[in-house]
């Protein structure tokens, strides 16, 4: 649009100044000056109208309409000047045809604008070449420029001088046109100093890596900065906007790796003023404000620029060629474009490569790995999926945040982002959950952290500690004495008891049992309270081995073991949430401290009676699911705990491990690429993956301190209660108002 405003005032000024021109001529040279006769046809009706036609109304084409125009107007000037011309001469015989000639292109022009069609393309060729015709002999340039000679011959060939000044005039007016040359030129000139300019050529292109990079062979020995913006020049194709990666060696001279994106529309018609190319392309410096390079994110994230895609990524990871390694570690997000999507993919994996340049010059760099995690939907709070892969050479962008604060719904955040990774806590229980790694990691936190969410969702909670930790971390959600007192009542359950007949109604399993059963079902139906911490190993049950000895009333008795109580515990709150039915959400959930002594892998038992006690354990966990019963396991030793329940864990919290047999059993969960990263894992920090994740990846996260986790958790438990409050009170209200008796 700035281009053709500009090219309507050089016509205009141009017509102005010729029209100037033409009269000066014609008052200084014409014996007769501005009297209208013969000698001003070439004035009034040829240069006027050749002037306004050329300059304003057809300056690029002529249509039928106005082709009949300028001939009409011809037509006229010529009548009148017949006048002037003696009959029956050589000059009357010219001067009728050049009349016949613009009598024919009026006539035809006008049938043309009768018949041919309103809308739609003209097939039948007469009408299609008297068409043409008429708009090339109808033009302004060609009719006027007729006449005009016509009356040179006419009127002005006894006058050389005349002759002479018209025809240069009109070779002035129509073949040199020297005022919009000036005027360009002034243009071209003036954008020259303006805000684009070429500074200087970088060097020549030494090679295409399609799409979207080429290699600059830089002249020169100085430096070009990261990010400089230049423009690649190319005569075989549309000029580009580069942006200067890095340097990949060097062949005759340094290579320097230029990724090329569309010119922006603002530079477009200014970047077309820039010195031609002669031979093969190249990249020069250019100069643009922030304004006009707005558009473009390679250049607006450069600070994040870590690399560009290379080939052998596919669905579900991304390789990328890492450019800038500032800020790179293994677990940091990275992203590219898929389609019409910012995908976001976690580093995993790195290694060095080397390549060969030319002539045995090589270029080393490194290659980076990483998962692909998908979009992030702010709508939803999570990543969505995508189902495709980058294009290569796309720019890869480091994902960073200042500042992470703590989401109430996420049990962790990407590292250095402010990407959090929620958990659905019910189907963390349904589904099973499992903590595993080495000790001190924070796995008892994360378990910790779990129960609170689990107890503010109204989930029942039965933890199974041997450590007593969580009867003091969550000693707030306890009453003790209430606590005390139902642990009393089953220590007098159990004891040595008496022998019996039936050894299986010897000791004090079944009274246990019962009392276990009694407790529990008044703690998920009756009670108010949503946790309870038992710890096996504080039992003192014990069940009868021998036959009973007639003569001393007694048998042999052995103790049970905290494998084999922790299978009456679970058999316990399965029967309680099978006697309440059905149910697609989380009612119940076992919390399995350190599960390698309380449901021990059937090579590591310590008793033979744990064997079938693990069993007892996994059958519940087995069938829990329908009736709201699951799970959570934390253990540090994988490989001791029974893969019977571990396999029925849908979501995987894997922590720092370094045993093989771990490692193995998780790669089949979290794939061998995360596994490998497990010992190398810093404290506080998992890979999650299963069906309660926010993610359907797996995924590397910063898990949550204790103390903000609080801050935050409770605080948001605080707000919801009051909305709730707030609700319920109309409700109230109205209540108390139907209950009023009127009068």
């Amino acid at each position: 649009m700035e281009a053709a405003g500009r090219q309507t005032r050089h016509r205009v000024v141009g017509l102005l100044i010729y029209a100037a021109l033409l009269g000066v001529v014609q008052y200084s040279v014409v014996t007769t000056g501005f009297t209208p006769n013969e000698n001003a046809i070439w004035l009034y009706s040829g240069f006027a109208s050749l002037l306004f036609g050329s300059r304003l109304l057809n300056p690029h084409f002529t249509p039928p309409a106005d082709a009949a125009t300028n001939a009409f107007m011809a037509l006229a000037a010529l009548i009148a000047g017949s006048l002037g011309v003696a009959p029956d001469s050589a000059d009357s015989t010219l001067l009728w045809s050049v009349i016949a000639l613009c009598t024919a292109i009026c006539i035809v022009s006008v049938l043309v604008l009768l018949i041919r069609p309103p809308v739609g393309a003209e097939t039948r060729r007469i009408v299609r070449l008297a068409d043409k015709a008429v708009r090339s002999l109808g033009s302004p340039v060609v009719i006027f420029t007729i006449v005009i000679l016509l009356c040179v011959w006419l009127f002005h060939r006894t006058r050389a001088d005349e002759v002479a000044v018209i025809l240069s005039a009109w070779a002035v007016i129509v073949v040199l046109r020297p005022v919009e040359s000036v005027l360009g030129f002034v243009d071209w000139a003036r954008e020259q100093w303006g805000v684009v300019r070429a500074d200087q050529v970088i060097g020549a292109i030494a090679a295409y890596q399609s799409p979207g990079i080429v290699l600059v062979r830089q002249l020169g020995d100085n430096s070009v900065p990261r990010g400089t913006p230049m423009v690649v020049a190319d005569n075989n194709g549309p000029w580009m906007l580069g942006i200067a990666l890095n340097y990949v060696g060097r062949d005759e001279g340094n290579l320097l790796r230029v990724l090329t994106v569309r010119l922006p529309e603002g530079l477009k018609s200014r970047i077309s003023k820039l010195p031609e190319t002669r031979g093969t392309g190249i990249a020069l410096a250019l100069s643009a404000t922030p304004e006009e390079l707005a558009d473009v994110p390679a250049i607006q994230w450069i600070n994040r620029l870590c690399g560009v895609v290379v080939s052998d990524s596919n669905l579900d990871y991304v390789l990328f060629e890492v450019t800038e390694d500032r800020g790179l570690a293994e677990g940091r997000l990275v992203e590219t474009r898929v389609g019409d999507h910012h995908v976001i993919f976690q580093i995993i994996d790195g290694l060095t490569r080397e390549d060969i340049v030319q002539q045995k010059n090589t270029y080393g760099y490194a290659r980076a790995k990483a998962r692909k995690i998908g979009r992030w939907d702010a709508d939803a709070g999570k990543f969505m999926p995508v189902k495709w892969l980058p294009r290569i050479n796309t720019p890869v962008f480091l994902l960073e945040s200042d500042q992470h604060v703590i989401s109430p719904r996420a049990v962790g955040h990407f590292p250095s982002t402010s990407f959090g990774v929620g958990l659905n806590i019910s189907d963390a229980v349904t589904h099973n959950t499992a903590i595993l790694g080495i000790l001190g990691i924070g796995k008892s936190y994360l378990s910790i952290e779990l129960v609170e969410r689990m107890i503010a969702d109204g989930i029942k909670v039965i933890c199974l500690d041997l450590t007593d930790q969580y009867a003091k971390l969550l000693s707030e959600f306890l009453d003790d004495a209430h606590e005390k007192q139902l642990d009393d009542e089953l220590q007098k359950a159990g004891g040595r008891g008496k022998a019996e007949l039936n050894r299986e109604e010897g000791g004090t399993i079944n009274q246990f049992s019962q009392k276990l059963a009694e407790q529990l079902r008044a703690f998920v139906v009756e009670d108010g309270r949503n946790l309870r911490v038992l710890n096996p190993a504080a039992f003192d049950v014990w069940r009868q081995t021998g036959f009973k000895d007639y003569k001393t009333g007694d048998a042999s008795m052995a103790p049970l073991t905290p494998t084999e109580i922790t299978a009456i515990i679970s058999d316990a709150a399965l029967t309680v949430c099978q006697e309440l039915g059905m149910i697609d959400q989380a009612r119940v959930c076992l919390v399995y401290e350190e599960a390698h002594s309380l449901v021990p892998e059937w090579n590591s038992v310590v008793a033979e009676g744990d064997k079938a006690a693990t069993a007892r354990s996994a059958r519940a966990i087995l069938q829990g699911r329908k009736y709201g019963l699951g799970c959570l396991l934390i253990t540090q030793r994988t490989a001791n705990v029974t893969k019977t329940i571990l396999n029925q864990c849908n979501t995987i919290f894997a922590m720092r491990t370094f045993d093989d047999t771990g490692k193995e059993f998780l790669s089949n969960y979290i794939g061998r690429d995360y596994a490998s990263i497990l010992p190398s894992l810093e404290a506080r920090h998992a890979v999650i993956f299963g069906k309660a994740s926010s993610c359907e990846n797996p995924v590397l996260v910063r898990l949550n301190d204790r103390q903000p986790f609080l801050n935050a958790f409770r605080a948001a438990q605080e707000l919801l209660a009051a909305e709730i409050q707030e609700a319920l009170e109309p409700d109230v209200q109205e209540n108390q108002t139907d209950g009023q008796v009127s009068f």
